[in-house]
């Protein structure tokens, strides 16, 4: 029985909801529970000719072959000339990926934060194994899998579950042609679907993970089709029956709502790697025209125009743009052309990668975070998503992004071969430049000079003002600058895990913002809807000049509107053209007396010392400054923090805090520098930043 807080949560959500809104989903309530019988009955009334389709052959075992001859990424066929022309491009990767396999046949597994962990003989699909919580074999739509009272994760069996690790199975078999690798995958898929009937148990209680799981099966059925261990007629026969069930599943029970997200996004992925495996089939073929409508008419409605993801995170970005590249790159791969106008938005979703990414090649960890992937074909650092620039300049032949990426990365590899990389080779050469750039309708601007990389938040809150995966963190900013990756955002920690942490993790006070009287800029909807928050801090008189002397910015939010003394924050920021100096200049409007707080997140990896007003931050032999400004300096201390770089982890840091009770309007000015100006230099930057405003107060803008 679902608990009651679960039952109050979404009562609550239904009250805010237009009545046209809750109708809907009362009625799909009423479909799914329709479903039910169909969930039974299904596996056993779906025939070998349903599967068979028009393909011509006779037998499932026959029609493996004849769908590995199928247009994909890889083919069997592929495979010696792929594998000489891999080890001559990434010499040092064989090893690390056949070690990695090895782990993987002995159930050695690193998920969402578990560090290395042996899960035994038989692995734990229904179980959190973090915690120990096991979920029962089940009608799906009878799990409550939230359990927000519980530490229990629904994620973990999830990722398991997804099977994502069949492309490191799989690149070590093509690499050894050791059948160990091969034998592994055909006894997960085997224990896999003992263990999980259809429509039943937790792995089928999220329609995004049996898309994202039926596209990995794909993956690893192109890897190992012609294995040994893949050639017995039964196995063959049960892989194809269940992949098709999948299809089945996911079309019967797509993540609709009144403003879709990543989830139904994924859907429609799987619905194209499914449509496009069986569109033999008369269901494949329902699959692949759904999931083609979905992944081209969604890249509209879930991207802004400038290529922004909307829900305003950078991993989700990375997680929707791969959704959207290896879709439309499949479709072509069977001479379904997409639209000229997909492809110009996904190369702004790639200029918004381009932008993002820090000289030290990682991404800022804004909004929330699952580690959440399409598929996995390289072993690069989980906040690296540079490998999406070399596939996408091949795609779209540019050599900025080309220049960007800085080289071919094996997950590009895998997806367009040693033809890809030919291709990307064949692109002029030529260095990055590290440019500034605006997204105003995505809501992020990117300050950049050389060895100075800063991003600033002033969009809205997140899947047009619902939250979704967005965080209190209008004004933040993250800061790199003369070799230091110093200020960060926190990133994510956990979801359903705990709610507690869930809250901090998206606070205000957990961010590198302005804040006021310990209010949320955007209130908490409840404490149990842990993907609300209310549209409260909307964007106000955005303005910015990017020119040959420097790069400004500055933005306010009507948040604290609802404070007494209409209260409205409003920061400034300056990079100077050498990108030695970033001022800002913070501004509270309003009146009264009002408490007000700074928080500036280290990253981890600094050591921050406090001199008088100002403060160092030191990091593998290099140093920056935190600086007063000239005008009412206030005192900083350290505080203790957390930043969650990936799912499930979290390192203590230190925060610089400025703590003040303040009579408003006030303002405040600080500086990050490479050395520690004297009063002259700090003046002088902050007569920069008053000539900025004024130019940026002028008509024109841009």
């Amino acid at each position: 029985m679902r608990n009651v807080a679960t039952w109050v949560a979404r009562g609550r959500k239904a009250l805010r909801m237009p009545p046209r809104y809750v109708l809907g989903r009362l009625l799909d309530e009423a479909r799914v529970q329709a479903k039910r019988p169909w969930t039974f009955v299904y596996p056993n009334v779906l025939a070998d000719r349903t599967v068979l389709g028009d393909s011509g052959e006779r037998s499932l075992a026959r029609l493996w072959d004849r769908l590995a001859e199928r247009p994909f990424f890889l083919r069997p066929a592929d495979r010696a000339p792929w594998t000489a022309a891999y080890r001559r491009r990434f010499p040092e990767e064989p090893g690390r990926v056949i070690a990695a396999a090895e782990r993987l046949l002995r159930h050695e597994v690193d998920l969402l934060g578990s560090g290395p962990v042996a899960l035994g003989s038989s692995l734990p699909w229904h179980r959190d194994f973090k915690t120990g919580r096991e979920w029962p074999i089940r009608y799906h739509r009878d799990i409550e899998y939230l359990e927000l009272d519980r530490p229990s994760d629904v994620k973990v069996p999830w990722e398991l579950s997804r099977a994502q690790h069949f492309t490191t199975l799989g690149r070590a078999y093509w690499l050894t042609g050791d059948e160990s690798f091969a034998r592994e995958f055909t006894a997960e898929v085997d224990d896999w679907i003992r263990g999980n009937p259809f429509g039943r148990g937790v792995n089928w209680a999220c329609a995004m993970d049996v898309a994202l799981r039926a596209v990995s099966w794909i993956w690893g059925f192109f890897f190992f089709a012609q294995a040994d261990a893949c050639a017995h007629a039964a196995f063959r026969e049960r892989f194809l029956r269940s992949l098709f069930a999948h299809g089945a599943f996911v079309f019967a029970n797509l993540e609709t709502s009144d403003v879709n997200g990543n989830h139904y996004l994924s859907d429609g992925v799987g619905l194209v790697f499914l449509g496009e495996l069986f569109r033999h089939a008369d269901a494949g073929r329902r699959w692949l025209e759904l999931g083609r409508r979905i992944v081209t008419a969604e890249i509209a409605s879930q991207v802004t125009p400038d290529g922004v993801d909307f829900e305003a995170s950078t991993a989700y970005h990375r997680l929707v743009l791969e959704a959207f590249l290896t879709s439309y790159l499949l479709l072509e791969r069977h001479g379904d052309a997409v639209g000229a106008s997909q492809w110009h938005r996904l190369g702004r979703m790639l200029d918004f990668v381009q932008a993002y990414t820090k000289p030290n090649g990682l991404a800022p960890l804004i909004g929330d975070a699952d580690d959440g992937r399409v598929q996995k074909l390289g072993r690069q650092d989980l906040n690296d998503h540079r490998y999406l620039l070399s596939t996408g300049a091949v795609r779209l032949q540019r050599p900025d992004l080309k220049a960007a990426a800085g080289q071919f990365w094996e997950e590009s590899f895998w997806l367009l071969g040693p033809d890809g990389a030919a291709a990307f080779d064949a692109l002029p050469a030529g260095a990055h430049a590290a440019a500034s750039a605006a997204f105003p309708e995505g809501g992020f601007f990117v300050l950049r000079a050389p060895s100075t990389h800063v991003i600033v938040d002033c969009g809205e809150v997140g899947m047009r003002g619902r939250g979704g995966h967005g965080h209190n963190d209008i004004l933040g900013f993250e800061l790199f600058l003369d070799g230091v990756n110093a200020v960060t955002d926190c990133g994510t920690y956990v979801y359903t895990a705990s709610r507690e942490w869930r809250n901090r993790f998206r606070s205000t006070a957990f961010h590198n913002t302005i804040h006021v009287d310990d209010e949320e800029v955007n209130r908490l909807v409840g404490e149990d809807a842990l993907w609300q928050l209310r549209y409260d801090a909307v964007p106000d008189d955005v303005r910015w000049i990017f020119a040959d002397d420097g790069s400004y910015w500055e933005g306010g939010h009507s948040g604290y509107r609802r404070l007494s003394g209409d209260v409205r924050p409003r920061r400034a920021i300056w990079v100077d053209a050498t990108g030695s100096i970033v001022a800002f200049r913070d501004r509270v409007d309003g009146a009264g007396a009002h408490r007000v707080v700074w928080r500036f997140h280290l990253d981890p990896d600094c050591a921050a010392a406090i001199h008088e007003n100002d403060c160092s931050i030191s990091s593998s032999g290099r140093e920056v400054w935190f600086l007063n400004g000239v005008e009412q300096p206030l005192a900083p201390r350290l505080e203790a923090g957390w930043v969650s770089r990936g799912y499930g982890v979290k390192r203590e840091t230190q925060v610089i805090v400025v703590d003040a009770r303040l009579s408003l309007p006030a303002q405040f000015s600080f500086l990050f520098a490479g050395t520690r100006l004297d009063g002259a230099g700090r003046r002088a930057a902050m007569e920069q930043i008053d000539l900025a405003a004024r130019r940026a107060s002028a008509p024109a803008r841009g």
